[in-house]
């Protein structure tokens, strides 16, 4: 069956981020800006964050908030788009300066800003990585011409991350899974374990076919499986059976899903027709 959404050119995977314009370097700590005081438990926030532009010619960001704990930060970019994007880190109030600064610079990157990825294509991603060791509200824009005067803005609020910052790797709220090479049909990770809270999982498909990953409570993959099969030509189950699902995506393309769960065991799987039963799944443990 042809699957029209797919056959576009897919371009770039997972890049190390930067903090400044085309790989440079910043100060260790960045921003003071003291504005929220609220003290969050250890794993409850993500500092591993994904944000996507919106879909086609729309010029806007596909989330206009995201929330993060104190440390390094990590935000991947995707440019869901036809048009070139980038995401940019600003205090409140230097949105317009910024913008401007940028529109003379190359690539229209803003070198002054907190942090920002490149400017990227259609079908790309790049990641920003970046300290913040206190609390505060900042604004993220897009500075590529005419993008922020169109709406292409949001709010990114640092929290105090009480216990230290973001979870621990293999247990936090940020996490990872890739599928098989080539045409295998199985998840390479099949444990996974988080905290309890908002979960979020980016999902690499790195192989050749087209894949989701949906989190079920256990005993329900089936139910979410049929359901699957009747919203071709995506083939991801309705979301009233299941706890969140990515996007069916094409080889060499990322998604993620996030999920409030309580501490329990759940089952994460491939809704595809043909690969949950091929043994595309996995377990997903929350403390």
């Amino acid at each position: 069956m042809p699957i029209r959404r797919w056959t576009r050119p897919l371009a770039g995977v997972l890049l190390a981020g930067t903090l400044v314009a085309c790989g440079g370097t910043a100060d260790d700590n960045v921003g003071v800006f003291k504005s929220v005081p609220d003290v969050v438990v250890a794993g409850s926030v993500s500092n591993d964050l994904t944000i996507d532009s919106a879909d086609g010619a729309t010029l806007a960001f596909a989330k206009t908030e995201l929330t993060a704990g104190t440390g390094e930060i990590k935000v991947t970019f995707n440019n869901k788009g036809v048009v070139p994007h980038n995401w940019v880190l600003v205090n409140p109030g230097e949105e317009d300066k910024t913008v401007a600064d940028a529109a003379n610079a190359t690539n229209f990157e803003a070198a002054n800003a907190l942090a920002h990825t490149k400017t990227i294509d259609g079908g790309a991603n790049d990641t920003a990585t970046f300290n913040i060791a206190e609390p505060g509200t900042y604004s993220y824009v897009c500075t590529y011409p005419g993008h922020y005067a169109a709406g292409m803005k949001g709010t990114f609020k640092v929290v105090a991350a009480g216990g230290g910052g973001a979870a621990p790797a293999g247990g936090g709220a940020g996490l990872t899974v890739n599928s098989g090479d080539a045409a295998s049909m199985t998840f390479a990770e099949t444990e996974l374990s988080a905290n309890a809270g908002e979960v979020t999982v980016s999902f690499n498909n790195a192989g050749t076919l087209p894949h989701n990953l949906v989190i079920v409570k256990p005993g329900e993959e089936q139910k979410a499986v049929d359901s699957a099969v009747a919203n071709a030509p995506d083939f991801t189950p309705s979301a009233d059976l299941v706890l969140g699902t990515t996007k069916t995506i094409n080889g060499g393309e990322t998604a993620s899903v996030s999920a409030t769960l309580e501490p329990g065991t759940y089952s994460y799987i491939c809704a595809y027709p043909g690969h949950f039963a091929s043994g595309m799944k996995g377990t997903l443990t929350v403390k």
